[in-house]
Protein backbone atom coordinates (compact mmCIF):
# COMPACT_ATOMS: atom_id res chain seq x y z
CA UNK A 1 0.00 0.00 0.00
CA UNK A 2 1.25 3.16 -0.84
CA UNK A 3 1.17 6.14 1.73
CA UNK A 4 0.37 9.52 0.54
CA UNK A 5 1.01 12.66 1.70
CA UNK A 6 -0.75 16.00 1.16
CA UNK A 7 1.44 19.21 0.47
CA UNK A 8 -0.60 20.79 4.07
CA UNK A 9 1.35 17.69 5.88
CA UNK A 10 4.75 17.78 4.16
CA UNK A 11 4.41 21.66 5.24
CA UNK A 12 3.68 20.89 8.61
CA UNK A 13 6.12 18.20 9.09
CA UNK A 14 8.62 20.44 7.34
CA UNK A 15 7.70 23.15 9.61
CA UNK A 16 7.60 20.90 13.29
CA UNK A 17 11.71 19.86 11.92
CA UNK A 18 12.50 23.39 11.47
CA UNK A 19 11.61 24.21 14.86
CA UNK A 20 13.69 21.56 16.53
CA UNK A 21 16.42 22.38 14.43
CA UNK A 22 15.78 25.88 15.84
CA UNK A 23 15.78 25.32 19.57
CA UNK A 24 18.67 22.90 19.48
CA UNK A 25 20.58 25.67 18.19
CA UNK A 26 19.18 28.36 20.06
CA UNK A 27 20.24 26.06 23.36
CA UNK A 28 23.88 25.34 21.74
CA UNK A 29 24.25 29.31 21.72
CA UNK A 30 22.99 29.80 24.83
CA UNK A 31 25.10 27.25 26.61
CA UNK A 32 28.04 28.04 24.57
CA UNK A 33 27.92 31.98 25.46
CA UNK A 34 27.28 31.08 29.13
CA UNK A 35 30.58 28.62 29.68
CA UNK A 36 32.34 31.39 27.42
CA UNK A 37 31.08 34.08 29.86
CA UNK A 38 31.49 32.08 33.26
CA UNK A 39 34.71 31.22 32.37
CA UNK A 40 36.02 34.70 31.52
CA UNK A 41 34.27 36.76 34.70
CA UNK A 42 33.68 33.81 37.36
CA UNK A 43 36.16 33.97 40.18
CA UNK A 44 36.10 29.88 39.97
CA UNK A 45 35.67 29.95 36.33
CA UNK A 46 34.20 26.96 35.40
CA UNK A 47 37.00 23.84 35.61
CA UNK A 48 36.70 20.80 38.42
CA UNK A 49 38.02 22.21 41.23
CA UNK A 50 41.58 20.58 42.81
CA UNK A 51 40.05 18.71 45.15
CA UNK A 52 37.45 17.03 43.14
CA UNK A 53 39.84 16.44 40.43
CA UNK A 54 41.89 14.35 43.17
CA UNK A 55 38.83 12.50 44.14
CA UNK A 56 38.24 11.92 40.44
CA UNK A 57 41.54 10.43 40.25
CA UNK A 58 41.14 8.38 43.27
CA UNK A 59 37.95 6.74 42.48
CA UNK A 60 39.33 5.64 39.11
CA UNK A 61 42.77 4.15 40.27
CA UNK A 62 40.54 1.64 42.97
CA UNK A 63 38.84 0.11 40.95
CA UNK A 64 41.14 -1.40 39.01
CA UNK A 65 44.06 -1.35 41.70
CA UNK A 66 41.64 -2.08 44.63
CA UNK A 67 39.34 -4.53 42.45
CA UNK A 68 38.25 -6.14 46.11
CA UNK A 69 35.98 -2.81 46.16
CA UNK A 70 34.71 -3.34 42.78
CA UNK A 71 33.36 -6.67 42.73
CA UNK A 72 31.04 -5.07 45.28
CA UNK A 73 29.95 -2.51 42.83
CA UNK A 74 32.10 0.50 44.95
CA UNK A 75 35.01 2.53 44.85
CA UNK A 76 36.82 5.09 47.18
CA UNK A 77 37.46 8.45 47.28
CA UNK A 78 40.77 7.56 49.58
CA UNK A 79 44.13 7.25 47.78
CA UNK A 80 44.78 3.72 46.80
CA UNK A 81 47.94 3.09 49.27
CA UNK A 82 44.85 3.80 52.55
CA UNK A 83 42.27 1.33 50.63
CA UNK A 84 45.11 -0.65 50.04
CA UNK A 85 46.06 -0.79 54.24
CA UNK A 86 42.79 -1.25 54.72
CA UNK A 87 41.76 -4.10 52.87
CA UNK A 88 45.11 -6.16 53.38
CA UNK A 89 45.90 -5.04 57.29
CA UNK A 90 42.78 -3.76 58.65
CA UNK A 91 44.27 -0.32 59.06
CA UNK A 92 41.36 2.40 59.24
CA UNK A 93 38.46 2.84 57.69
CA UNK A 94 37.69 4.13 54.25
CA UNK A 95 35.07 6.40 52.34
CA UNK A 96 33.36 4.55 50.16
CA UNK A 97 31.29 5.48 46.93
CA UNK A 98 28.86 3.17 44.00
CA UNK A 99 31.33 3.16 40.81
CA UNK A 100 28.41 3.37 38.73
CA UNK A 101 29.46 6.93 37.88
CA UNK A 102 33.20 6.42 37.12
CA UNK A 103 32.66 3.47 34.48
CA UNK A 104 33.03 5.68 31.82
CA UNK A 105 36.05 7.90 33.09
CA UNK A 106 37.68 4.52 33.98
CA UNK A 107 37.05 2.95 30.54
CA UNK A 108 39.05 6.45 29.03
CA UNK A 109 41.86 5.91 31.31
CA UNK A 110 42.21 2.27 30.64
CA UNK A 111 42.29 3.19 26.82
CA UNK A 112 44.19 6.35 27.11
CA UNK A 113 46.62 5.24 29.69
CA UNK A 114 46.86 8.25 31.80
CA UNK A 115 44.94 10.88 33.63
CA UNK A 116 45.28 13.56 30.65
CA UNK A 117 41.88 12.76 29.53
CA UNK A 118 40.76 14.78 32.95
CA UNK A 119 42.30 18.07 31.51
CA UNK A 120 39.11 18.40 29.32
CA UNK A 121 36.62 16.38 31.31
CA UNK A 122 35.10 19.02 32.54
CA UNK A 123 33.90 19.52 28.80
CA UNK A 124 32.40 15.94 29.49
CA UNK A 125 30.23 17.64 32.30
CA UNK A 126 29.13 20.82 30.43
CA UNK A 127 27.54 18.62 27.52
CA UNK A 128 26.18 16.10 30.21
CA UNK A 129 24.47 19.23 32.38
CA UNK A 130 23.54 20.88 29.17
CA UNK A 131 21.36 17.96 28.01
CA UNK A 132 20.02 17.90 31.25
CA UNK A 133 18.68 21.54 30.81
CA UNK A 134 17.64 20.28 27.14
CA UNK A 135 15.69 16.86 28.22
CA UNK A 136 13.80 19.65 30.88
CA UNK A 137 13.00 22.47 28.83
CA UNK A 138 11.48 19.99 26.51
CA UNK A 139 9.47 18.45 29.58
CA UNK A 140 8.58 21.89 30.49
CA UNK A 141 6.80 22.93 26.99
CA UNK A 142 5.15 19.48 27.21
CA UNK A 143 3.04 20.12 30.23
CA UNK A 144 2.74 23.67 30.09
CA UNK A 145 0.64 23.74 27.15
CA UNK A 146 2.89 26.09 24.68
CA UNK A 147 0.19 25.31 21.49
CA UNK A 148 2.28 27.28 18.85
CA UNK A 149 5.22 25.81 17.73
CA UNK A 150 7.13 29.36 18.43
CA UNK A 151 5.48 29.40 21.99
CA UNK A 152 7.70 26.19 22.32
CA UNK A 153 11.13 27.71 21.16
CA UNK A 154 10.21 31.02 23.33
CA UNK A 155 9.32 28.93 26.25
CA UNK A 156 11.76 26.23 25.96
CA UNK A 157 14.27 28.73 25.60
CA UNK A 158 13.99 30.42 28.95
CA UNK A 159 13.64 27.49 30.65
CA UNK A 160 16.96 25.91 29.90
CA UNK A 161 18.38 29.45 30.01
CA UNK A 162 17.00 29.34 34.07
CA UNK A 163 18.46 26.12 34.58
CA UNK A 164 21.54 26.19 33.24
CA UNK A 165 22.44 29.32 34.18
CA UNK A 166 20.81 28.92 38.27
CA UNK A 167 23.50 28.93 41.05
CA UNK A 168 22.24 25.16 41.95
CA UNK A 169 23.35 24.45 38.52
CA UNK A 170 26.82 26.09 38.66
CA UNK A 171 27.77 24.74 41.41
CA UNK A 172 27.51 20.94 40.30
CA UNK A 173 29.85 22.03 36.81
CA UNK A 174 32.78 22.99 39.87
CA UNK A 175 31.92 19.82 41.51
CA UNK A 176 30.13 17.13 40.06
CA UNK A 177 27.68 15.13 42.30
CA UNK A 178 25.70 12.01 42.03
CA UNK A 179 22.74 14.09 41.53
CA UNK A 180 23.67 15.23 38.25
CA UNK A 181 23.83 11.63 36.67
CA UNK A 182 20.53 10.86 38.55
CA UNK A 183 18.56 14.03 37.65
CA UNK A 184 19.59 13.23 33.61
CA UNK A 185 18.58 9.98 33.36
CA UNK A 186 15.42 10.55 35.93
CA UNK A 187 14.41 13.36 34.07
CA UNK A 188 14.95 11.06 30.13
CA UNK A 189 12.44 8.61 32.15
CA UNK A 190 10.11 10.74 32.30
CA UNK A 191 10.29 12.26 29.27
CA UNK A 192 10.22 8.88 27.49
CA UNK A 193 7.10 8.03 30.01
CA UNK A 194 5.61 11.17 28.26
CA UNK A 195 6.31 10.06 24.61
CA UNK A 196 4.76 6.78 25.39
CA UNK A 197 8.31 4.63 25.20
CA UNK A 198 7.66 2.54 28.08
CA UNK A 199 10.69 0.73 27.68
CA UNK A 200 13.33 3.86 27.26
CA UNK A 201 11.49 5.18 30.19
CA UNK A 202 11.78 1.97 32.56
CA UNK A 203 15.48 1.78 31.66
CA UNK A 204 16.74 5.11 32.31
CA UNK A 205 14.36 4.99 35.46
CA UNK A 206 16.32 1.71 36.26
CA UNK A 207 19.67 3.91 35.97
CA UNK A 208 19.01 6.87 38.35
CA UNK A 209 18.03 4.58 40.98
CA UNK A 210 21.12 2.81 40.42
CA UNK A 211 23.24 6.23 40.33
CA UNK A 212 21.62 7.23 43.42
CA UNK A 213 19.61 4.93 45.43
CA UNK A 214 18.91 7.27 48.18
CA UNK A 215 16.85 9.45 46.09
CA UNK A 216 14.85 6.32 44.21
CA UNK A 217 14.46 5.03 48.17
CA UNK A 218 12.76 8.65 48.65
CA UNK A 219 10.72 8.07 45.77
CA UNK A 220 9.69 4.87 45.97
CA UNK A 221 8.32 5.73 49.61
CA UNK A 222 6.38 8.64 48.37
CA UNK A 223 4.51 5.77 45.59
CA UNK A 224 4.12 3.14 48.60
CA UNK A 225 3.06 5.54 51.47
CA UNK A 226 0.24 7.00 49.20
CA UNK A 227 -0.48 3.64 47.81
CA UNK A 228 -0.92 2.23 51.54
CA UNK A 229 -2.61 5.13 52.59
CA UNK A 230 -5.06 5.12 49.49
CA UNK A 231 -6.48 1.27 50.86
CA UNK A 232 -6.89 2.69 54.10
CA UNK A 233 -9.37 5.34 53.04
CA UNK A 234 -10.89 2.74 50.47
CA UNK A 235 -9.39 5.15 47.33
CA UNK A 236 -10.27 3.53 44.23
CA UNK A 237 -7.30 1.56 41.94
CA UNK A 238 -6.83 4.20 40.34
CA UNK A 239 -6.28 6.69 42.56
CA UNK A 240 -3.58 4.44 44.38
CA UNK A 241 -1.48 4.62 41.35
CA UNK A 242 -2.43 8.35 40.08
CA UNK A 243 1.58 8.99 40.83
CA UNK A 244 2.79 6.58 38.55
CA UNK A 245 3.37 7.36 34.80
CA UNK A 246 0.81 7.40 32.35
CA UNK A 247 0.44 4.27 30.78
CA UNK A 248 0.92 2.59 34.27
CA UNK A 249 -1.76 4.18 36.48
CA UNK A 250 -2.94 0.47 36.62
CA UNK A 251 -2.22 -2.79 38.99
CA UNK A 252 -0.10 -4.27 36.11
CA UNK A 253 1.97 -1.28 35.20
CA UNK A 254 2.27 -0.60 38.94
CA UNK A 255 4.23 -4.04 39.62
CA UNK A 256 6.50 -2.70 36.58
CA UNK A 257 7.07 0.25 37.95
CA UNK A 258 8.13 -0.79 41.08
CA UNK A 259 9.95 -3.97 40.18
CA UNK A 260 12.12 -1.60 37.80
CA UNK A 261 12.59 1.04 40.64
CA UNK A 262 13.40 -1.25 43.59
CA UNK A 263 15.99 -3.79 41.81
CA UNK A 264 18.63 -0.72 41.83
CA UNK A 265 18.25 -0.64 45.63
CA UNK A 266 18.09 -3.92 46.24
CA UNK A 267 20.96 -4.59 44.14
CA UNK A 268 22.86 -1.54 46.54
CA UNK A 269 21.42 -2.97 49.65
CA UNK A 270 22.96 -6.46 49.17
CA UNK A 271 26.52 -4.93 47.51
CA UNK A 272 26.86 -3.12 50.77
CA UNK A 273 26.26 -5.31 53.54
CA UNK A 274 28.74 -8.15 51.18
CA UNK A 275 30.87 -5.47 52.07
CA UNK A 276 30.11 -5.19 55.57
CA UNK A 277 30.43 -9.21 56.09
CA UNK A 278 34.00 -8.66 54.24
CA UNK A 279 35.10 -6.76 56.97
CA UNK A 280 35.51 -3.48 55.30
CA UNK A 281 34.75 -0.23 57.55
CA UNK A 282 33.48 2.81 56.43
CA UNK A 283 34.20 6.28 57.17
CA UNK A 284 31.16 7.13 55.76
CA UNK A 285 29.47 9.84 57.92
CA UNK A 286 26.59 7.69 60.26
CA UNK A 287 23.24 8.33 59.76
CA UNK A 288 22.81 10.98 62.83
CA UNK A 289 25.41 12.96 61.52
CA UNK A 290 24.01 13.30 58.84
CA UNK A 291 20.61 14.29 59.97
CA UNK A 292 22.48 16.76 62.41
CA UNK A 293 21.31 15.50 65.96
CA UNK A 294 24.69 12.73 67.40
CA UNK A 295 26.33 15.43 69.54
CA UNK A 296 26.25 19.34 70.55
CA UNK A 297 29.38 19.93 69.07
CA UNK A 298 28.27 19.63 65.29
CA UNK A 299 28.61 23.12 64.62
CA UNK A 300 27.44 22.72 60.92
CA UNK A 301 23.72 22.15 61.67
CA UNK A 302 21.96 25.09 61.57
CA UNK A 303 17.71 23.85 62.00
CA UNK A 304 15.41 24.06 59.28
CA UNK A 305 16.22 27.83 57.91
CA UNK A 306 20.06 26.45 57.70
CA UNK A 307 18.68 23.48 55.88
CA UNK A 308 16.22 25.89 53.81
CA UNK A 309 19.64 28.17 53.10
CA UNK A 310 19.69 26.66 49.46
CA UNK A 311 16.20 28.70 48.60
CA UNK A 312 19.33 31.65 48.64
CA UNK A 313 21.21 28.81 46.11
CA UNK A 314 24.10 30.07 48.42
CA UNK A 315 24.95 30.13 52.31
CA UNK A 316 24.76 33.57 53.46
CA UNK A 317 28.09 33.06 55.59
CA UNK A 318 29.48 33.24 52.20
CA UNK A 319 28.68 37.10 52.15
CA UNK A 320 31.44 36.92 55.06
CA UNK A 321 34.56 36.00 52.97
CA UNK A 322 33.42 36.32 49.37
CA UNK A 323 35.48 39.27 49.64
CA UNK A 324 39.03 40.53 50.92
CA UNK A 325 37.49 42.67 53.28
CA UNK A 326 40.93 44.03 54.52
CA UNK A 327 41.32 45.82 51.32
CA UNK A 328 38.69 47.93 51.36
CA UNK A 329 37.83 50.63 54.08
CA UNK A 330 34.69 50.20 56.70
CA UNK A 331 32.23 51.41 54.65
CA UNK A 332 32.85 49.34 51.52
CA UNK A 333 33.12 46.42 54.18
CA UNK A 334 29.45 46.90 55.19
CA UNK A 335 28.19 47.80 51.72
CA UNK A 336 29.73 44.57 49.92
CA UNK A 337 28.15 42.34 52.63
CA UNK A 338 24.74 44.43 52.58
CA UNK A 339 24.79 43.79 48.55
CA UNK A 340 26.13 39.85 48.60
CA UNK A 341 22.85 39.57 51.19
CA UNK A 342 20.29 41.17 49.22
CA UNK A 343 21.46 38.87 45.99
CA UNK A 344 20.88 35.95 48.27
CA UNK A 345 17.82 37.43 49.56
CA UNK A 346 16.53 37.97 46.09
CA UNK A 347 17.18 34.53 44.89
CA UNK A 348 15.50 33.50 48.01
CA UNK A 349 12.59 35.21 46.89
CA UNK A 350 12.67 34.21 42.77
CA UNK A 351 12.89 30.32 44.35
CA UNK A 352 9.56 31.26 46.70
CA UNK A 353 7.66 32.90 43.40
CA UNK A 354 8.76 29.49 41.27
CA UNK A 355 7.41 27.25 44.03
CA UNK A 356 4.37 29.33 43.95
CA UNK A 357 4.50 28.90 40.18
CA UNK A 358 5.05 24.98 40.69
CA UNK A 359 1.78 24.87 43.01
CA UNK A 360 -0.53 26.55 40.32
CA UNK A 361 1.16 24.60 37.38
CA UNK A 362 0.18 21.50 39.40
CA UNK A 363 -3.16 23.00 40.70
CA UNK A 364 -4.56 23.77 37.26
CA UNK A 365 -3.23 20.83 35.06
CA UNK A 366 -3.83 17.69 37.35
CA UNK A 367 -2.74 15.20 35.02
CA UNK A 368 1.15 16.40 35.40
CA UNK A 369 1.31 15.62 38.89
CA UNK A 370 2.88 12.27 38.86
CA UNK A 371 6.17 14.05 37.24
CA UNK A 372 6.57 16.96 40.36
CA UNK A 373 4.87 15.31 43.45
CA UNK A 374 7.44 11.84 43.98
CA UNK A 375 10.57 14.13 43.65
CA UNK A 376 9.17 16.94 45.48
CA UNK A 377 7.92 14.69 48.30
CA UNK A 378 11.37 13.76 48.14
CA UNK A 379 13.15 17.01 47.85
CA UNK A 380 10.98 18.09 51.17
CA UNK A 381 11.86 14.67 53.35
CA UNK A 382 15.79 15.29 52.37
CA UNK A 383 15.13 18.95 53.80
CA UNK A 384 12.97 18.34 56.79
CA UNK A 385 14.90 14.82 57.92
CA UNK A 386 18.82 15.01 56.59
CA UNK A 387 19.32 19.01 58.19
CA UNK A 388 22.82 19.15 58.78
CA UNK A 389 23.72 17.30 55.63
CA UNK A 390 20.97 19.33 53.35
CA UNK A 391 22.73 22.85 54.78
CA UNK A 392 26.63 21.55 54.60
CA UNK A 393 26.24 19.55 51.13
CA UNK A 394 23.93 22.34 49.50
CA UNK A 395 25.62 22.32 46.77
CA UNK A 396 25.06 18.51 45.65
CA UNK A 397 21.26 17.44 47.05
CA UNK A 398 19.98 21.02 46.01
CA UNK A 399 20.53 20.41 42.45
CA UNK A 400 17.14 19.11 42.02
CA UNK A 401 15.56 22.00 42.84
CA UNK A 402 17.34 23.61 39.66
CA UNK A 403 14.73 21.65 38.05
CA UNK A 404 11.48 22.79 40.07
CA UNK A 405 12.68 26.46 40.06
CA UNK A 406 13.57 26.78 36.28
CA UNK A 407 9.79 25.13 35.40
CA UNK A 408 8.18 26.88 37.73
CA UNK A 409 9.23 30.35 37.41
CA UNK A 410 8.39 30.20 33.50
CA UNK A 411 4.57 28.81 34.13
CA UNK A 412 4.06 31.40 37.10
CA UNK A 413 5.12 34.38 34.26
CA UNK A 414 2.59 32.64 31.41
CA UNK A 415 -0.10 32.09 33.93
CA UNK A 416 -0.24 35.69 34.76
CA UNK A 417 0.18 37.01 31.54
CA UNK A 418 -2.96 34.76 31.03
CA UNK A 419 -4.52 36.59 33.95
CA UNK A 420 -4.02 39.74 32.73
CA UNK A 421 -5.16 38.74 29.31
CA UNK A 422 -1.54 40.10 27.98
CA UNK A 423 -1.06 39.49 23.89
CA UNK A 424 0.84 37.10 22.60
CA UNK A 425 3.62 39.40 21.88
CA UNK A 426 3.13 41.66 24.66
CA UNK A 427 3.55 38.75 26.88
CA UNK A 428 7.10 37.87 25.78
CA UNK A 429 7.58 41.73 25.47
CA UNK A 430 7.29 41.83 29.44
CA UNK A 431 8.58 37.66 29.97
CA UNK A 432 11.99 38.50 28.28
CA UNK A 433 13.44 41.07 30.41
CA UNK A 434 12.31 39.90 33.66
CA UNK A 435 13.88 36.02 32.90
CA UNK A 436 16.85 38.59 32.06
CA UNK A 437 17.07 40.28 35.27
CA UNK A 438 16.68 36.76 36.75
CA UNK A 439 19.37 35.07 34.82
CA UNK A 440 21.89 38.47 36.14
CA UNK A 441 20.90 37.70 39.89
CA UNK A 442 21.38 34.15 39.48
CA UNK A 443 25.07 34.69 37.89
CA UNK A 444 25.74 37.33 40.80
CA UNK A 445 25.01 34.55 43.88
CA UNK A 446 27.25 31.90 41.43
CA UNK A 447 29.93 34.19 41.63
CA UNK A 448 29.91 34.20 45.63
CA UNK A 449 30.66 30.16 45.42
CA UNK A 450 33.11 29.45 47.44
CA UNK A 451 36.02 27.54 47.20
CA UNK A 452 34.14 24.02 48.70
CA UNK A 453 31.17 25.15 46.16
Amino acid sequence: MNLKFSNNGLKNYSYFNRINISKLIVYFLIAIIFYYFMQTYSPLGINLIPYHHERIVNAIRNIFENPQLSLFGYTSYDTVQVVRNHINSGIGSIYVVPLTTYIFPGILYKIIGNFQFLNYASIIDYIFISSTGIIIAEVGCNIISTKKNLDSLFYGALIFLLFLTSPWTYRLMLAPWFEVGFLAFYMLSIYFFIKDLKLLALFFLFLSFLISWIWGFLIISFLIIFSCLSNLYKKSNNFRNKYLPNGLQNKKGSLIYFSVGLLPLIINYISFNFMKFAGIEFSNSSALFRIGINNLQNIYHGGLLGAFQFLSGNRFSLCLDSYDLTQINELKKYMSIFNCSLSLLSQVLLSLFSILGLFLLVRNNPKVKWIFMPITWSLLVYIFIFQQSFAVHLHGHSYIFGLLFAIGLIYLLKYFSEVFKLSIVTSKIIIFPIVIGVVINSIRVCYITGING
